[in-house]
């Protein structure tokens, strides 16, 4: 492994479900992988929902050596040198509206408005998705009013499937499709970011930059919002367990989640 170049590689992966498992941490197997591959010259990149802070602690020990996508495309961020390369935000007032309804219509759901800093929690505490006592977000409890001013990234609702239906249709009610992308990360997780934003359009604006221009991409995912990252990469890899819509999209399955990724596109792919 040591004596195979990489330098004309950019590997961008997912986090949650390709190269973790959910609520575990990454592997052994994946951490010396990664840290090979960028020893001998790869450029590796995070494209994650997460905010930056959420994500660090899972990428302890490894080298990330190319700018990274947060907030599921609404951010790249150099998390080396702390530099924020390019945002995207939620700007129609509509979007307090949006929120107003989903509180009040849907009183059981857990409503997260996402800033450049945090996590903010705009839904009564008891609502609170579980994942977000154990995954390191940077979390406010606070009030719609409290936050309507701020400059909004991404905009979660954690609920039923059957009622993220129902605000799917309310999005479109108020035109909200028209101003927003909108996803699953999860059955029971529905996303809105910026117009035109996923990791796959954010992705294309790193591979842009003059450090990485001239390599190819190899990118990984395994749900829906993983599926213009896996179609704009040179070779786009999914997990054996990832969602249909990533593995269609997909050019190569890889081994399920819980067996190491890395490894096996060094040894399968590169």
């Amino acid at each position: 492994m040591s004596k195979k170049r990489y330098d004309d590689i950019l590997l961008i992966s997912d986090l949650d479900g390709t190269l973790i498992p959910r609520y575990e941490s990454i592997s052994e197997e994946n951490l010396q992988a990664l840290n090979a591959f960028t020893a001998a010259g790869g450029a590796f990149a995070v494209a994650t929902g997460r905010t930056p802070e959420a994500a660090l602690p899972y990428l302890d020990g490894i080298t990330v050596n190319a700018p990274s996508i947060f907030f599921n495309g609404a951010m790249l961020k150099d998390i080396a040198a702390n530099q924020v390369l390019e945002t995207r935000t939620l700007e129609e007032d509509l979007w307090r509206t949006f929120a107003a309804r989903i509180l009040y219509q849907f009183p059981r759901a857990c409503v997260e408005v996402y800033t450049a800093e945090q996590c903010n929690i705009i839904s009564p505490e008891e609502n609170d998705d579980p994942r977000l006592e154990d995954e390191f977000y940077n979390v406010s409890h606070t009030t719609l009013r409290a936050v309507e001013d701020e400059t909004w990234l991404k905009f979660f609702i954690c609920d039923a499937p059957i009622n993220l239906s129902f605000i799917e249709r309310l999005a479109k009610e108020l035109g909200i499709d028209q101003c927003s992308t909108s996803f699953y990360s999860e059955a029971n997780y529905l996303e809105f970011v910026p117009p035109g934003t996923s990791k796959g359009t954010m992705a294309e604006i790193l591979h842009a930059l003059p450090a990485y221009a001239k390599r190819r991409v190899i990118s990984c995912g395994d749900y829906e919002n993983d599926v213009g990252l896996l179609r704009m990469a040179d070779i786009g890899i999914a997990p054996e367990d990832a969602s249909a819509d990533a593995k269609a999209a997909a050019d190569r399955i890889g081994p399920p989640c819980r067996e190491p990724l890395v490894p096996w596109i060094l040894r399968e792919i590169l």
